[in-house]
């Protein structure tokens, strides 16, 4: 008697190369980052194999050196600001939508983790085993005719996600991570990467809430469990580290930053700024460029 086979699907790619959505490279001398803070989509992953690069962050400057891993989250600000002679490194870019299918499933506690962590060190075993899967990868990624590549890519990615995971978790022995992404997260994680692409447009608590379906009370519990204030409050920060921004890494006037973030005037942006810093947007851009003027020319003196 013949078996007879059900008809489920083995592959959630078939047939989709991977190289739209992932590339890697093997013993470089670069990361393919911006020179100027910007919002970087893509995931990177890379192991420092030599030296060291300095790379900057919207909350703070880290310096990625030999034995250590950097994990750069979509959607984080980043830029390179220099490397050694003798930088050497592997990564893999992953496009954000792709990365988001990978990661589904995690919890929100580990990007969180990672914002905060992007590079970690590593011992050498741990190292070893990363580069490995960087080989792996990069044979993958060479057979073109694999009707199965996308699907293989993204199995070896899950799993070194699954190893990062359980080294975090080692790191905080006395946190319980979640083994899964809860209901409050993903709707979370929704109203999020909605204020990702909208936050210059200014939108109300309603807004969302309605693209959501969902209420704003709804809304503003969810934001209140995952971070700790209210809508109002989560998305004016937002709004504010995107102003700050604009201010020290662009040359656009007050005026011109007030009708980018649509604020109805500039003085109206001016009042905004000054509620949530303590000064007003002219004297916050002049302060902050006078201090890296000196912190710089203190290096150089050095």
């Amino acid at each position: 008697m013949t078996r007879r086979i059900s008809q489920s699907n083995i592959s959630a790619y078939f047939g989709q190369p991977a190289d739209t959505d992932f590339e890697v490279k093997r013993h470089t001398h670069t990361l393919p980052l911006p020179h100027e803070l910007t919002r970087y989509s893509p995931c990177m992953i890379a192991v420092c194999l030599d030296g060291s690069a300095r790379l900057a962050f919207s909350t703070a400057v880290h310096t990625f050196a030999k034995g250590e891993i950097l994990c750069i989250v979509p959607g984080s600000y980043v830029c390179i600001e220099s490397v050694t002679e003798d930088f050497s490194v592997c990564y893999g870019v992953i496009k954000e939508s792709f990365m988001y299918d990978i990661t589904s499933r995690f919890p929100n506690a580990m990007s969180d983790y990672l914002k905060q962590h992007p590079n970690i060190p590593m011992t050498p075993e741990a190292i070893d085993e990363a580069i490995r899967y960087f080989d792996l990868m990069e044979l993958k990624m060479a057979e073109k005719f694999n009707l199965f590549q996308k699907d293989i890519i993204f199995n070896i990615l899950y799993s070194y996600m699954l190893d990062m995971y359980n080294l975090i978790n080692k790191k905080l022995p006395y946190v319980e991570l979640p083994l899964g992404k809860t209901t409050v997260e993903n709707m979370f994680d929704r109203f999020s990467s909605m204020a990702a692409r909208h936050i210059r447009e200014n939108n109300p608590t309603s807004y969302y809430a309605s693209a959501l379906n969902i209420s704003p009370k709804h809304l503003n519990r969810i934001v209140k469990q995952q971070k700790g204030m209210s809508v109002k409050q989560w998305l004016d920060s937002y709004l504010l580290q995107e102003i700050k921004r604009e201010l020290l890494h662009t040359s656009l006037s007050l005026k011109e930053i007030s009708i980018e973030f649509s604020f109805p005037s500039c003085d109206s942006m001016h009042h905004f700024f000054k509620k949530h810093t303590g000064m007003s947007p002219s004297t916050y851009r002049l302060h902050k460029i006078t201090v890296e003027d000196k912190t710089a020319g203190r290096g150089k003196q050095e």
